[in-house]
């Protein structure tokens, strides 16, 4: 094998994998868009090719305590106080066999305040969130969804603490 073969850095390895031009088959129907994307095993089938290069992946569910600081007005009077939100994130770690250096990214797990308590919505949303970190750190192409999310995404304006972070659960 030579030096092209056997990338020693996490970098020349996700430059060889990604010279391959390997891509994720559109394999499920979306009724809604009416168009087809890549499912999470697709996704999974294509990166798994970067184990040729000695790359491997994870994903963990982190969940975080976030602390909003709110401002009101009660009888003319400002009045501040905080609200405590428990979100839900998908932490995608690529890593390389001969090299300490890793690539993250953490992917929101989207989910309606009604449906916080489906779990069938909440996987649903993990799924989602594990395809898109994947997609994103391999540099594979993804549908453009981006309008339907955009809904889900917009943040109040307010600065949010991180207070508190449990350690991710595997998954």
């Amino acid at each position: 094998m030579n030096a092209r073969e056997n990338p020693k850095t996490l970098k020349e390895a996700l430059t060889m994998f990604q010279e391959m031009n390997v891509t994720a088959i559109k394999n499920k129907k979306n009724d809604f868009f009416k168009n087809y994307y890549a499912d999470l095993t697709s996704v999974i089938d294509a990166v798994n090719h970067g184990a040729e290069f000695g790359m491997s992946f994870t994903q963990l569910l982190e969940y975080k305590n976030i602390i909003l600081e709110r401002v009101k007005i009660e009888n003319g009077t400002e009045v501040k106080y905080q609200e405590l939100h428990r979100d839900i994130f998908v932490k995608t770690i690529v890593s390389h066999i001969q090299d300490k250096e890793t690539l993250e990214c953490t992917v929101p797990v989207l989910v309606n305040e009604k449906d916080k308590n489906n779990c069938h919505a909440l996987g649903s949303a993990i799924t989602y969130a594990k395809r898109y970190g994947l997609q994103s750190l391999y540099g594979l192409a993804s549908d453009d969804d981006a309008n339907l999310a955009a809904g889900l995404v917009a943040r109040n304006s307010d600065k949010p603490k991180i207070i508190n972070q449990n350690n991710g659960m595997d998954i």
